[in-house]
């Protein structure tokens, strides 16, 4: 005799189409619910609602918050757009350090530069009253070889 396999017992001999029905059933039911205009109107009030506990809990927190000395959100918003603000004028000073600094190094440059010419100035002048004095010397002695020479 071959053996016979036994079916394994079930509590719902037809679960599967207790199943399948269940679910049917609920959707239909979900599908009707949601499209009668009770449910949006009354789904509308439940969101207005909730965004007005919303906005008394909020309130509620600051409340709180300012009677701890505490910043609230808003405050910390406001220190935050504060340092942003602060944080892009030493940007910009940092800039314009750094503009101050090039121009003063090209001034020093520029007036090492003026020194310097100064100085070789200075130095053809005294070469130049030098060779004037030696040429009135020249002069001189000529003048005084030509009086002399005249004087004979």
């Amino acid at each position: 005799m071959a053996e016979e396999k036994e079916k394994p017992q079930t509590p719902f001999p037809d679960m599967m189409a207790f199943w399948a029905n269940w679910q049917k059933m609920m959707s239909e039911s979900f599908e009707t619910t949601m499209k009668a205009p009770a449910f949006a109107a009354g789904l509308g009030k439940a969101f207005e609602a909730s965004t007005g506990f919303q906005n008394q809990i909020q309130k509620n927190i600051q409340a709180g918050l300012k009677a701890m000395n505490l910043p609230t959100s808003e405050d910390l918003r406001r220190i935050n757009e504060g340092l942003s603000a602060m944080q892009t004028q030493l940007e910009a000073m940092k800039v314009y350090m750094e503009t101050v600094e090039t121009t003063m190094k090209l001034q020093e440059e520029w007036r090492k530069t003026v020194d310097q010419t100064i100085h070789q100035l200075l130095s053809f002048q005294e070469e130049g009253q030098k060779a004037f004095q030696a040429w009135t010397k020249q002069v001189e002695s000529f003048q005084r070889l030509w009086q002399d020479a005249i004087k004979r």
